[in-house]
């Protein structure tokens, strides 16, 4: 298959209020956001793989990691706005017409699922795609995990099945489900569907729940939703970061 007109970003800025410095912090000796662009890497695309960033440090770790990096400025508020920019400035020309929005706080993210979205993307029907997994038990009443309420055509979807996403939300969503869905804030995004996106405003329902995923479904843009078995951990606090040795570890 071919992807010559894909790219994969990846935000990371400097401020965390949780966790200072957050993408420069060592996980078995390796910085946070390395992991990051190595799971970029194993997907085997052969695209460019490009960190956004706010700090100097940030782009000094990846370059001397033999990363490619771009400044953006320190006034966006979200990953979106700031993959945008540096979208924009890195490809004028605008080659890339898929682009890949991964975080850089997951550091375990498969290069088969990365894979996997660029492929649903490379859809000119497709606006955007993310991931969901099914939650545990545990995360269901857990504010900081966001569960998705989707559609599907069968009645019991698989790994790999895509349906569309039809919520996003902090609680327990949908009522009685028996599959209840963890997002995982992965995404792939048609270029002018992210263009439109950041022009936008701020949503009602996005303020409500802090989630801008949301100002996309009020605007009635579709975002479908590819079922995973991944789990991955985000690194939000001190012991997602000792979550995080531990997998690391445990694979050495």
């Amino acid at each position: 298959m071919d992807f010559s007109n894909t790219i994969i970003i990846i935000p990371a800025r400097i401020g965390s209020s949780r966790l200072p410095n957050k993408p420069l912090l060592k996980i078995n000796g390796t910085p946070l956001i390395i992991h990051a662009y190595n799971c970029a890497k194993s997907s085997k695309l052969d695209v460019p793989i490009l960190v956004a960033t706010d700090n100097e440090l940030i782009a000094n770790v990846v370059n001397d990691h033999g990363g490619l990096t771009l400044m953006t400025s320190n006034k966006h508020e979200s990953g979106s706005d700031r993959i945008f920019e540096a979208l924009e400035k890195f490809d004028p020309d605008q080659k890339y017409q898929n682009i890949i929005h991964l975080q850089g706080d997951l550091p375990n993210i498969s290069g088969n699922l990365i894979k996997k979205l660029a492929t649903t993307i490379d859809n000119p029907l497709k606006e955007i795609a993310t991931v969901v997994v099914k939650a545990s038990p545990e995360e269901y009443e857990d504010k900081s995990v966001v569960k998705a309420a989707i559609a599907f055509a069968k009645d019991n979807p698989v790994v790999d099945d895509i349906g569309r996403a039809m919520y996003f939300s902090r609680a327990c969503i949908p009522y009685g489900e028996t599959n209840i869905w963890h997002h995982v804030g992965i995404y792939a995004w048609k270029r002018k569907i992210l263009k439109r996106f950041v022009n936008l405003k701020p949503s009602p329902l996005e303020k409500s729940e802090k989630l801008e995923q949301l100002r996309a479904l009020e605007a009635g843009i579709i975002i479908d939703a590819i079922i995973t078995s991944d789990h991955p951990i985000g690194v939000d606090t001190e012991l997602d970061l000792k979550k995080a040795t531990k997998f690391f570890q445990d694979l050495s």
